[in-house]
């Protein structure tokens, strides 16, 4: 099959087009950084935001993936039109391309959890009314609700999955208010003092990252059951920020033999509301759309994300 991947360069996205590759397909990948020649691969340079859709080749392909975006919550806050024209502007951008071309193909859209906003009512799912309290969040909502509009019209097909923490290698090109696992695993092993903001008893959700893309290609593999529809997912598992980063740390030592502490300190002033929150997904309407279950849990997860140092 031929996919489209957008932010084909990042942390999911290169994933994903890794296992891709290794099934055989043949992939259209945009980044915004230049890439060499890779067999089965068409690498175009494409800023998500500022280039023209309309000057891309008219592809053949059966489905997208859409993971390009604007990712940090307090750039969003900084700059919420800047947010608005990359998360939302952009993706019509996409869309309006698939809609020209020859076939319709399947449009899956990477969104997140957070949509939901500020609940202690875990486990999260897919009958939760929506009320994003970040600018970043309003702008994934609106994208996913465009999407949505675009496939009751007729003019695509697709779905929006909306991701929990996912977690994994650290990607160069991450925002540093993502991949926080990824962060802390680096801090320890520099035997620098890891911060824990209040007492870490707020409850996250981490799902690993080969889990996510199995995920992603199992939605448009079962497009007549994920059609229209978005989808919360995550391991099904709660940890608290304190275990979850004690864990990062005791990994980072048994690696590199240097040992990191941590500290609990007050959150800063001007940390959003969304950090507060607890987060445990419930993602059986996916399970029973596809089949896909989570096969990590946090500690296998750990295993394959830091079984070796960066770099060997």
């Amino acid at each position: 099959m031929r996919f489209l991947v957008t932010g084909a360069s990042g942390f999911i996205g290169s994933a994903l087009c890794e296992r891709l590759l290794a099934e055989g397909h043949s992939l259209i990948c945009l980044s915004r950084s230049l890439h060499a020649d890779t067999p089965g691969v068409n690498w175009i340079r494409h800023d998500l935001a500022n280039d023209p859709w309309n000057r891309l080749p008219r592809f053949d392909i059966d489905a997208a993936f859409h993971l390009a975006g604007q990712t940090s919550t307090y750039r969003a806050r900084q700059d919420p039109m800047g947010d608005a024209s990359v998360n939302v502007l952009g993706l019509l951008g996409l869309m309006d391309y698939l809609k020209s071309l020859p076939s319709k193909p399947f449009l899956v859209i990477a969104g997140t959890v957070t949509e939901v906003g500020v609940t202690d009512r875990i486990p999260i799912n897919e009958a939760m009314a929506d009320h994003p309290v970040t600018f970043y969040d309003i702008s994934k909502l609106a994208a996913e609700m465009y999407l949505m509009q675009y496939v009751r019209e007729g003019w695509l097909r697709g779905c929006s999955l909306r991701l929990a923490n996912v977690f994994g290698r650290r990607s160069a090109g991450q925002q540093a208010d993502r991949g926080i696992l990824d962060r802390i695993f680096s801090q320890a092993m520099a035997g620098r003092k890891i911060a824990i903001y209040g007492d870490g008893t707020c409850l996250r959700d981490y799902i690993f990252i080969d889990d996510v893309v199995s995920a992603l290609i199992a939605a448009p593999a079962n497009a007549q059951r994920t059609g229209g529809r978005h989808f919360c997912i995550g391991s099904g598992r709660g940890i608290s920020l304190k275990d979850a980063f004690v864990r990062v740390i005791s990994r980072a030592t048994e690696l590199t033999g240097v040992r990191a502490c941590h500290e609990h300190v007050e959150p800063p002033a001007d940390l959003s509301q969304i950090e507060f929150r607890n987060a445990v997904i419930d993602s059986t309407e996916f399970t029973r759309a596809t089949g896909w279950t989570p096969q990590f849990n946090f500690e296998a997860g750990l295993d394959a994300a830091y079984r070796d140092l960066p770099g060997e």
